[in-house]
């Protein structure tokens, strides 16, 4: 049959193909950048047998959505535009898949398999090089076998034949040539032209069986299209050396995208409630292979991006985070805590994520580094891994290990040591079966390479804050010793000026015109004392015996005192809460009562025209600790937070804001209040923090720590 004639014929017939209105739509919607999800849905929605199948889809167990969802328009919003819009082509493209149903022999499902996946992949490739419109690679290689179908549609008959007997692709096209002077990228080149697609397109489609040293001189898109085809077929691994001159894509990113296609593919025709079935043994352990390759390169991928992603982690809890979803991303790891080494009182502190059901729980575990009998302490001790399970043997293991299993609500736990540079920072504790544990044993360089980048991370944070401390306190003991000596060296002359003052007033008559004068001489010299004296509070903080006091009682009655004395006239409304569960804490009750008074005055005097200012004292949540096989408690901490709707603090002054000297109120006081903060609560074993926004108020939160009677003393 002449190809001419087959042309002909198939123009004629009545089973040529139209491209579906809602697929051109979407083509040309997913090339607009700034298509919106209302677009989108009134698009699918003007295809009913579109939009039933489509919410088919959205309600299927493999799309598991938060909630019911019943209109296109949420599961745009629940899913992304990417997802719903290939979700739509794939449906549509379904038409095309099921024209042919007289030919039992043909494999519809396999065929779709292999045209989804080169249209995955060109769509991925295009991406990779930037190029434009990605959406329109992924049509022309969903659609590029699609002369095949119009050939059985057309030719049942004489299509059987090729079916019966020939056993490849090579010889399917052979026996279309000879059967009908035409094979399928012609037919399928054909119907683009029809369809007024890119003419790229048909070009590509008609190339796509030629040797890959012919395709190198044809431009990207041809070649786009080409590598597509051929990583969408069998041992796509295998074919990567044989494509690479088309490319400049790295091999190893070429292998990442064929994998990544088939597992795109599989969740499809999950979706779409297709089975994807090998042909035969050969066949299944080819794809096996295949699939564990492309798993190891994608676990790769994940654990490389997830190293990327710590580089950039900012502090210790966007570390954690990180690292708890690269394991789980990666491992497949169900739960992960962590316990994290405090130098200072020699113990393991547990963490985990803030969407943890246990977090509160977790948050409160302490181990002391002199533990013996667990096994979490011995892998920081030992750098090992240590996995355990529970058993009836429970009374051989630390209290606190099972107690960890127990709240992973796993039947193991495998302890990951964290170190960096020889320095333990902590443990991972993740929950895992038998199963997961040999994965992981599989895989021990792997996670000593994860645990050792998630160490340096937390070595730097710790080193970026200890340092700006230390930077802050040493600047802070500069500024005490030269105010110490500037009070010694201005003492001795103002003694003597305060003395030669009294002397020549008591030689003048009380009357003599130069008394006024030696007695303005005198106040000022009594205003130099008075500075001297808020530096001297400032160097030295007078700390006298510390006592256990109740905090609540104490913040009411200042805040009494400073309504009547300061608030009021200011017309500033004062407001306290208070937090019931905090304990007497044994603190010195002069320096607390100096540290609120400076801190609700420093805020009223930035109120020029009223406000509100509300003081706030609660126990922290979680900084109790529990030292579980011990069966001790450590106290814990106390916050107290002055919180004012103010104008807010100048950057200028907030980074050096418990300077002496530094204050927003333009020489309006001595900037000195801050300071005498800062180092009372220095003294009193705290810390104080500030936070504000220009125009929206400022916090000040004063951290102390809760000692009393019979708390333990932790010893290495």
């Amino acid at each position: 049959m002449a190809q001419k004639n087959v042309f002909e014929k198939i123009k004629q017939s009545t089973h040529l193909p139209q491209l579906p209105q809602v697929m051109l739509k979407l083509v040309k919607a997913c090339g607009n950048d700034k298509v919106n999800s209302e677009e989108l849905t009134d698009i699918i929605s003007t295809d009913p047998s579109l939009t039933t199948k489509l919410l088919q889809i959205i309600g299927s167990p493999f799309v598991n959505l938060p909630r019911e969802v019943n209109n296109i328009k949420t599961a745009v919003v629940y899913l992304g535009l990417d997802t719903i819009r290939n979700i739509a082509i794939s449906s549509s493209a379904m038409h095309f898949f099921s024209l042919s149903k007289q030919l039992p022999e043909f494999d519809i499902t396999q065929f779709w398999y292999h045209s989804y996946k080169c249209g995955v992949i060109a769509r991925e490739i295009a991406r990779e090089n930037n190029f434009s419109d990605p959406d329109e690679f992924f049509l022309g290689g969903l659609l590029h076998d699609i002369g095949r179908l119009v050939l059985m549609q057309t030719f049942p008959k004489e299509y059987q034949t090729i079916l019966q007997t020939a056993d490849s692709e090579k010889q399917m096209l052979n026996r279309e040539m000879d059967l009908f002077g035409a094979d399928t990228p012609q037919i399928s080149a054909l119907l683009f032209s029809h369809w007024n697609l890119n003419p790229l397109t048909s070009d590509a489609v008609l190339f796509i069986n030629e040797p890959v040293d012919k395709i190198q001189e044809e431009v990207a898109y041809i070649k786009t299209v080409y590598m597509a085809n051929v990583l969408a077929g069998p041992d796509p691994m295998e074919q990567i050396e044989k494509i690479l001159p088309l490319t400049d894509i790295h091999e190893r990113r070429v292998g990442q995208i064929a994998a990544e296609a088939e597992d795109e593919v599989l969740r499809m025709a999950k979706s779409l409630g297709l089975r994807i079935q090998t042909r035969d043994i050969q066949a299944e352990q080819a794809e096996k292979a295949e699939k564990e390759i492309a798993l190891e390169i994608k676990d790769l991928s994940l654990f490389y991006g997830t190293l990327q992603n710590l580089l950039n982690a900012k502090d210790i809890p966007a570390v954690l985070d990180i690292v708890q979803k690269g394991l789980q991303i990666v491992f497949n790891v169900p739960r992960v805590f962590f316990f994290l080494l405090d130098g200072e009182k020699k113990m393991l502190t547990g963490d985990c994520s803030r969407g943890d059901k246990n977090y509160k729980t977790v948050r409160r575990i302490a181990l002391p580094m002199s533990n013996r009998t667990s096994m979490l302490v011995k892998s920081l001790k030992t750098g090992i891994i240590q996995t355990i399970f529970q058993s009836p043997r429970d009374m051989d293991s630390a209290i606190s290990d099972i107690r960890i299993i127990r709240l992973l609500e796993t039947s193991g736990v495998s302890f990951i040591p964290i170190a960096s540079r020889g320095i333990g920072m902590g443990v991972m504790a993740l929950g895992v079966d038998r199963d997961l544990s040999k994965i992981l044993n599989g895989n021990k360089e792997l996670l000593k390479l994860f645990s050792r980048q998630a160490g340096m991370c937390l070595q730097n944070i710790g080193f970026h804050q200890e340092y700006a401390r230390d930077l802050n306190a040493k600047k802070m003991e500069a500024y005490a010793t030269l105010t110490d000596k500037v009070i010694h060296e201005i003492n001795n002359p103002i003694a003597i000026i305060r003395s030669y003052l009294e002397t020549l007033s008591l030689k003048l008559p009380d009357k003599h015109p130069a008394q006024g004068e030696l007695s303005v001489v005198g106040e000022e010299i009594i205003r130099v004392s008075a500075l001297l004296e808020g530096l001297s509070s400032f160097s030295k903080p007078k700390i006298g015996g510390f006592e256990f006091i109740d905090v609540n009682r104490l913040c009411t009655g200042i805040l009494d005192l400073l309504k009547k004395s300061i608030l009021l006239p200011r017309q500033i409304h004062a407001g306290i809460r208070i937090d019931p569960a905090i304990p007497n804490i044994k603190t010195d009750r002069n320096g607390l009562k100096q540290v609120i008074i400076n801190l609700v005055k420093n805020a009223a005097e930035a109120m020029e025209n009223g406000g509100k200012i509300e003081l706030q004292t609660r126990f922290l949540p979680g900084s109790a600790k529990i030292l579980i096989d011990e069966k001790k408690q450590l106290p814990g901490s106390i916050e107290i937070r002055i919180q004012d709707n103010g104008p807010g603090i100048n950057s200028d002054i907030m980074e050096k804001l418990f300077e002496p000297y530094n204050s927003s109120k333009n020489g309006k006081n001595s900037g000195l209040g801050l300071a005498i903060v800062h180092s009372i609560v220095k003294e009193l074993k705290g810390r104080v923090l500030c936070d504000s926004k220009q125009g929206r108020g400022t916090c000040f939160s004063v951290y102390l720590p809760i000692i009393s009677p019979g708390s333990p003393v932790l010893k290495s």
